[in-house]
């Protein structure tokens, strides 16, 4: 059979297609062959590499497991002075870390390790082998806190050289900050203190905990493939830094004469209070007793060890609790004769009394069923006829009860609350005190003693925000203790303008009352705080506490200069002035304590002499006291009794 063209092609095709498949299955059975042999290179070559050096390479990767996340702490920020002193910062310190799992990873680090511990910190070694033997899984074990870069150098070193130490593992230094309070006691109550475990924990240090603290950061770190450590590192965020407005020297200054002060007549308490009538500043804040900022929870310095053998835990805490707390803002009391311009501003307001008013004093008054006695009763008995200038000036009583009571309880309440008594004013620190108010349920013998700063409880701000405003023109501001918050680099994240509440009184009663406060330090019961060459305005006042029969007394003054354009509102309180607890209390204390301060503080704030006053002979001035003085206590709770 003749085979025809046409198959014989479709045949060779077929050949050759057969043929080459064979060829193509040929060369992948080789190419099969080579990866199958270049796979069994590869793994001999692991298996050679990890029998002869990976004890080496898993040692490595060991000694980086350390740092495989650590934690960068932030830079808590500073508190300043409005003259840029630093009240309050962080400085870095270091905590040493042991590694026991990879000190015991090979037998050669252990002994190199323990002994350069022991060298260079001086720590126990039988602690140490405890350690070791306990935690021998462990990654993280602190062994000291808060080390200095003087005190790890040594150590340092040591690692460093590596010529002669090879073998000093598992050792390293977290970074960490310790705040530090370089003034020690200055400004303590105001600027507080803060702890790494709970931040800020009093005064700014908590009012502002959030502005002064950051963000930590994280370092990550890990082996590659070529077991190279790759790091990524993102850094901390520092805490703001906050300018407060308060005036180093006017600090200085202020703490200096109270110390002094209680040096020779130790007090329950003195307080002292410097604030910008113009705008709320606070300038200078300080109570007595002190504390040290930078061991706060030692009360050493304010009780003998004798004392301190005989307290409770609980007493302790209480004793802490009482010296940390800010009587300038914490503290509530029954004001006296302080609060009498109040009086006196709000009668002449509603146009009830007007300047040359006479009133009549017959040295008490009968109301409610009370006998309430001016302070001139058992001296010489009455002041008799006295013009509203001259009772504010002799501090009288029954000239106050008279105006309260055309004013009458509802008005009298309204005024009260316009000058901000009974609320916060909102201060820029914590546990301000809201004070003790009667509403508009006042009874007749609640206004006649609230006209005298009596069974009405205040704090120092509250009085302190009130006169400025009184002063001013009638401007109620709302005080303030920050001035600005910046960036660590200085950048100024936030500025606290002034800010203006409302008005309490209108410019011409704001002018009579500087006149009327001046003539009181000038020729009235306040004149041993005045100072020779300057025009000075101010109030006494003296309260008693807690239950009458105790007699325990708080004395005080409220002042300003100069008179004609006021720059500078001072307040001094002194509660339980030595010598003053039993029959009588004298406002002689405060006004001297007042005078040294005022006399040192108006030169340095350059406010210049602006009067021809010749020095205050101290037995020229009459003590304005409390004997004999029987006034109601309405309020509901026994807190303080005021007396004039």
């Amino acid at each position: 059979m003749v085979e025809s063209s046409q198959e014989r092609a479709k045949r060779n095709k077929y050949r050759r297609k057969k043929a080459m498949l064979k060829k193509v299955h040929k060369k992948a059975g080789i190419a099969f062959l080579c990866v199958m042999a270049a796979l069994a290179v590869l793994a001999g070559r692991i298996a050679w590499i990890n029998y002869n050096h990976g004890d080496a390479y898993s040692k490595a990767v060991l000694d980086h497991q350390t740092y495989t996340s650590t934690t960068i702490p932030y830079k808590r920020g500073q508190i300043l002075t409005s003259n840029g002193n630093i009240l309050a910062y962080s400085e870095r310190v270091y905590n040493l870390i042991l590694d026991p799992k990879l000190v015991l990873s090979d037998e050669k680090y252990k002994e190199p390790t323990l002994n350069a511990l022991v060298q260079c910190f001086g720590l126990n070694r039988q602690e140490l082998e405890q350690t070791l033997a306990v935690k021998k899984d462990s990654q993280y074990e602190r062994l000291a806190m808060g080390l200095t870069s003087d005190e790890i150098a040594d150590f340092k070193a040591l690692v460093a050289d590596t010529k002669n130490n090879p073998n000093i593992k598992g050792v390293w230094f977290e970074n960490s900050y310790v705040r530090k309070y370089p003034f020690s006691t200055m400004a303590c109550d105001v600027v507080g203190f803060a702890s790494a475990a709970n931040g800020g924990e009093l005064g700014l240090e908590s009012y502002y905990d959030d502005e002064l603290s950051g963000t930590d950061g994280v370092s990550y770190s890990y082996v590659n493939d070529n077991l190279d450590v790759q790091e990524t590192t993102k850094d901390a965020v520092d805490g703001n830094n906050i300018v407060t407005t308060i005036d180093y020297n006017v600090q200085r200054i202020i703490e200096k004469h109270i110390a002094a002060y209680n040096e020779e007549k130790p007090s329950s308490a003195t307080a002292v209070l410097v604030m910008n009538p113009n705008n709320g500043e606070v300038l200078g804040m300080a109570s007595y007793p002190y504390f040290d900022l930078n061991n706060p929870r030692s009360l050493e310095s304010s009780y003998s060890q004798e004392q301190l053998a005989t307290m409770s835990d609980e007493d302790m805490t209480n004793s802490l609790y009482k010296i940390w707390r800010n009587y300038c803002i914490s503290e509530t009391f029954e004001p006296g004769s302080t609060f009498k311009p109040f009086t006196v501003a709000s009668g002449l307001e509603e146009g009830v009394t007007y300047d040359g008013d006479v009133f009549y004093c017959n040295g008490y008054e009968e109301i409610g069923g009370y006998t309430i006695r001016c302070h001139v009763y058992n001296k010489t008995g009455k002041h008799g006829d006295i013009t509203l200038e001259q009772a504010l000036m002799q501090s009288c009583n029954p000239a106050m009860m008279d105006i309260a009571a055309r004013l009458g309880g509802v008005k009298f309440a309204q005024y009260q609350r316009l000058f901000g008594f009974g609320s916060k004013t909102g201060i820029d620190l914590p546990s301000e005190e809201n004070g003790i108010i009667k509403k508009s349920d006042m009874s007749e013998t609640d206004v006649a003693t609230n006209a005298f700063g009596q069974n009405i409880n205040v704090t120092m701000i509250q009085m302190g925000a009130a006169f400025s405003s009184l002063i001013n023109g009638g401007n109620y501001y709302q005080p303030h203790i920050v001035k600005r918050i910046e960036k660590d680099t200085g950048e100024v994240v936030k500025t606290f303008e002034p800010t203006l509440v409302r008005q309490t009184v209108t410019a011409s009663t704001s002018q009579l009352l500087r006149k009327y406060l001046k003539s009181t330090v000038d020729d009235g019961l306040a004149k041993k705080a005045g100072v020779t060459g300057y025009s000075i305005g101010g109030k006494t006042g003296t309260a008693q506490k807690g239950k009458r029969e105790d007699l325990k007394w708080i004395v005080s003054f409220i002042g300003f200069a100069p008179v004609d354009n006021p720059q500078v509102m001072v307040y001094v309180l002194i509660d339980e002035p030595d010598g003053t607890t039993g029959t009588s209390g004298t406002t002689s204390d405060t006004l001297i304590l007042s005078h040294d301060i005022l006399e040192e503080l108006l030169p340095y704030m350059n406010i210049f002499k602006d009067a021809e006053a010749e020095p205050v002979d101290a037995a020229d001035s009459e003590d304005e006291n409390t004997v004999s003085i029987t006034v109601p206590n309405t309020n509901v709770q026994d807190s303080t009794s005021a007396t004039p």
